[in-house]
C-alpha cells in the first residue's frame, strides 16, 4: 500500500503535535493529578471528531435556510450546555439551564451583528461563528459551575468565569496575535482588516460568554426553586 506524500507528511506533523500532549499528560500522571485520562481521551475524541467536521463543512455550507443554520447552533448549545452540566451536578435542569444560556448568547450576538452588517449572514460565517459562541461560553460557565460548586457567591464565579476572555482582550495585540487575524493577514489581507474581523470577534464573544453565565445561572436558580416548591 503506497501512502501519499502528503498525507505522510500531514500524519506526521499531527503525530508530533500529540506527542506534546502525551508527555504532558505522562507528567500530569507522575504528579497523581487526575488529569492524564481525561487529556488523552479529550485528544482522540477531538481528533475524531474534528476529522468528521472536514468530511461534512461543505454539505453544511451549502446550507442556505436560516431555520437549518439556527438548528445548527442550537445543536452546538446543547452539546456545550451538557458539558457545562457535568461540571456542576449534570442535571437535567442544569442542562437545560446551561443550553438556554448559550443560546442566548447566539441570540444577542450573532443577529445584531448580522443586521449591522459586521459580519455575514452566509452559512459559512454563522455557523463557525455559532459553534465559536458555543465553545467559549461553555468554557465561561463551566468555570463558573466549579467555582459555585466550591462555595463561591455567584458574583466571585462569574468574575472568575469572565478572567480568561477579559485577560484576552487586554494583552491582544500585545502578548497576543489571536488566530483569525494572522490567518486572515496570512491568506492577503490587509492588517487593518484584520485587526477588526479579530475585534468583532473577541467583543462577541466577551458579551455572548457574559450572557451565557447570567442566564444560565438565573435560569438554574429558578428551576431548583420550582423544583423544591413541588
Amino acid at each position: 500500500m503506497v501512502i501519499d506524500a502528503n498525507l505522510a507528511d500531514t500524519l506526521i506533523k499531527l503525530i508530533a503535535a500529540w506527542l506534546l500532549l502525551a508527555g504532558i499528560a505522562y507528567w500530569a500522571h507522575r504528579e497523581s493529578l487526575g488529569l492524564s485520562k481525561k487529556m488523552l481521551i479529550a485528544s482522540a475524541r477531538g481528533l475524531v471528531q474534528l476529522l468528521a467536521l472536514a468530511f461534512v463543512l461543505h454539505w453544511i455550507f451549502d446550507i442556505q435556510s436560516h431555520l437549518a443554520q439556527a438548528t445548527l447552533i442550537a445543536g452546538f448549545c446543547l452539546l456545550a450546555g451538557h458539558n457545562s452540566a457535568s461540571h456542576y451536578d449534570g442535571e437535567i435542569k442544569t442542562w437545560i439551564a446551561s443550553s438556554v444560556g448559550l443560546a442566548c448568547g447566539c441570540l444577542l450576538t450573532l443577529p445584531w451583528l448580522a443586521f449591522t452588517g459586521a459580519i455575514d449572514d452566509a452559512t459559512r460565517t454563522l455557523v463557525p461563528l455559532g459553534s465559536m459562541i458555543a465553545a467559549n461560553g461553555m468554557n465561561a460557565v463551566s468555570i463558573m459551575y466549579e467555582r459555585l460548586k466550591s462555595g463561591s457567591v455567584v458574583g466571585e464565579g462569574i468574575k472568575t468565569a469572565m478572567i480568561p476572555t477579559i485577560d484576552t482582550l487586554r494583552v491582544v495585540g500585545l502578548v497576543h496575535m489571536p488566530g483569525i487575524f494572522v490567518g486572515m493577514v496570512l491568506a492577503g489581507a490587509t492588517a487593518f482588516d484584520a485587526a477588526v474581523a479579530q475585534l468583532t470577534v473577541l467583543y462577541m464573544i466577551t458579551a455572548s460568554g457574559f450572557t451565557a453565565c447570567m442566564v444560565s445561572f438565573l435560569l438554574m436558580n429558578h428551576l431548583n426553586k420550582s423544583h423544591s416548591l413541588k
